[in-house]
């Protein structure tokens, strides 16, 4: 039993708790991971969103300089001009670029380029040929567009141009160079803090860097790692980098107005610190609450199955005869109940068995006590051989006499003598004791010429199926005409019989018109007939000696009950100065087994 209380507490305890924190780890891994990621491309995308807005407000600041006059006239001014060249340099410097570059600190040159080799700039600055020339080249695919990094005196700058249309010819007319210090670009690029060691760095449209807090990595390619495993993924997507057994989360999305890609970098361990030391906290704590939880269940489990193992071993006591054992009381609630109905059990066993034994007894008594009492009447008796055979020659002198009364008594009280002699235990058919009832009430009627008798048995199935012990009908019958009656000094009048079913019963009422017995003698016999137990019914200690004159209803009873049970029996429904109603209850559909026709008694 201890093993396998153990191996359960393994299985159903241990085993899934390991499991569900494994399954736990995993989902809440995978929950941050995911959290993280939505969270990241979201801060991806709001920064891209605002350098487009950045560079978009850019452009917008430059949209006067394309339509003003003077942008014109520098235009169409050659080189040959020099007096006019100087005079709209001048007014440009002072009216147009101061205005733009007003407040933009980031700006660090403003240059304006001729298609007429002519240029003008906010600090003097100017570009060689060549340079003009690729930017030209460059510039043909759109007319915003951001170069690149370069550096000017050790400082990175970004440079952005824009082209001129002449709106006669539809031509490009001249070219818009601004250089901005990358400052702006990293205050929106700083305000975000992604971790502790996460980055974020920022490439262009030839995979150059052109952010990164590595100063050293500035216009540098991008990583090799970064092309090889963006290649097959969209332009806004994320993939797990690793790298010396590190990995990283990286996200990456690329601006359609800039053609930039910003990549961030965020390490899993980063993300999952806070969970794996919350993860070792829980381990930590499930191990000991598991250790003291097993140290509590397992010694209390003990001491459950040690007491258990008591116990069986004194019901094994038990389940051999063994009835004087007594168990312990234990400790505890539950424990000290199953002792005490242990204990409680062996006891009523006990008393159940005594209880037995003695009514086994007491019955065999009563048996035996019937049997000696009809040994000594049948002692006290003549001859039943002779007896039947003077019966019979009464009968005959009285048929040559032509005195049919007597012959009809002396058949019928050979008749009853007959059936009296036979064993008063035997079960028989109801019809068989209604057949002597209605034999000893012909004796009567003869003697009464008065007397009105009245039977009336419902006929149905159930009559058939109905048994009762010999002698049952007629002693109470008698008691009508001894007690109800004579003992009145009252000529008997009538009797009734009458039987009926009730649903698995059969029930039969006696009925008289003589004197019933007191309401006290009524009610004492009622209290003995509902006794349970048959010795308080055949002893009858509680009845005064009045009351055991009706020692034909006690035995009648007492025999039903000894064959049939205890819902079986007699009951005085009704005594009093109008008459006496007997009930009795007899059961259908019993096994007629124990019923014999052959009875030695009855051999002439």
């Amino acid at each position: 039993m201890r093993t396998n209380l153990i191996i359960l507490f393994i299985v159903f305890l241990c085993l899934p708790l390991l499991v569900l924190s494994k399954i736990w780890y995993d989902k809440t891994t995978d929950s941050i991971e995911h959290s993280a990621k939505l969270f990241n491309e979201q801060i991806v995308r709001q920064m891209n969103g605002q350098l487009n807005a950045y560079f978009s407000d850019l452009e917008r600041s430059t949209l006067p300089l394309i339509a003003h006059p003077l942008i014109k006239e520098f235009m169409s001014i050659t080189e040959n001009e020099a007096y006019n060249r100087f005079v709209v340099t001048r007014k440009i410097e002072s009216e147009l670029f101061q205005q733009v570059v007003f407040g933009r600190p980031e700006i660090f040159s403003f240059t304006l380029y001729s298609e007429n080799g002519l240029h003008v700039s906010n600090q003097g600055a100017y570009l060689s040929d060549d340079d003009y020339e690729t930017y030209m080249q460059l510039s043909n695919r759109a007319n915003f567009n951001v170069m690149g990094i370069r550096w000017i005196n050790n400082t990175p700058l970004l440079t952005i141009t824009r082209k001129f249309t002449d709106t006669t010819h539809y031509q490009t007319s001249g070219l818009l160079v601004i250089n901005l210090r990358l400052n702006e670009i990293w205050n929106i690029v700083n305000q975000v803090q992604l971790g502790n060691t996460g980055s974020i760095w920022i490439a262009d449209s030839n995979n150059r860097i052109i952010y990164d807090r590595d100063l050293d990595k500035l216009g540098s390619q991008i990583p090799g790692w970064f092309t090889t495993q963006a290649s097959g993924l969209q332009e806004n997507d994320t993939f797990i980098h690793k790298e010396n057994k590190t990995d990283t989360m990286v996200i990456f999305n690329k601006s359609t107005y800039t053609d930039w890609s910003i990549v961030s970098e965020v390490p899993i361990q980063e993300l999952n610190a806070d969970l794996i030391e919350l993860r070792n906290v829980t381990i930590w704590a499930a191990l000991m609450l598991t250790l003291v939880a097993s140290f509590i269940i397992g010694g209390y489990s003990l001491y459950i199955t040690g007491s258990l193992s008591k116990l069986e071993k004194l019901m094994r006591q038990v389940q051999d005869g063994n009835l004087a054992v007594n168990a312990p009381l234990r400790r505890g609630k539950e424990l000290k109940s199953l002792y005490s109905g242990f204990n409680q059990m062996v006891w009523e066993l006990r008393r159940l068995i005594e209880e037995v034994h003695t009514s086994q007894l007491r019955e065999k008594e009563l048996l035996l006590k019937q049997k000696e009492s009809m040994l000594r009447a049948l002692q006290s008796q003549i001859n039943p051989h002779f007896l039947y055979n003077t019966l019979e020659m009464i009968n005959s002198y009285a048929i040559l006499e032509g005195f049919k009364p007597i012959s009809r008594m002396a058949t019928a009280l050979a008749d009853m003598f007959r059936f009296c002699m036979k064993d008063s235990m035997y079960v028989i058919p109801l019809q068989d004791e209604m057949d002597h009832v209605r034999t000893y009430l012909d004796i009567q009627k003869e003697r009464f010429s008065d007397l009105r008798v009245d039977i009336h048995l419902e006929q149905e199935e159930g009559y058939h199926r109905v048994f009762t012990a010999r002698l049952t009908l007629q002693p109470l019958i008698e008691n009508c005409f001894i007690h109800g009656y004579e003992e009145h000094l009252l000529r008997p009048s009538y009797i009734g019989v009458f039987g009926q079913r009730v649903h698995d019963k059969y029930i039969i009422r006696i009925v008289d018109h003589g004197k019933g017995m007191p309401p006290h003698i009524l009610r004492a016999y009622n209290s003995v007939f509902k006794a349970v137990d048959i010795d308080s019914i055949s002893q009858r200690n509680q009845l005064s000696d009045e009351e055991k004159q009706h020692v034909g209803l006690m035995n009648v009873h007492a025999r039903i009950r000894l064959l049939f049970g205890v819902h079986f029996g007699l009951y005085i429904t009704q005594s009093d100065d109008s008459g006496t109603i007997i009930t009795l209850t007899f059961p259908l559909n019993i096994s007629a087994a124990v019923y014999s026709k052959e009875d030695p008694l009855c051999t002439a």
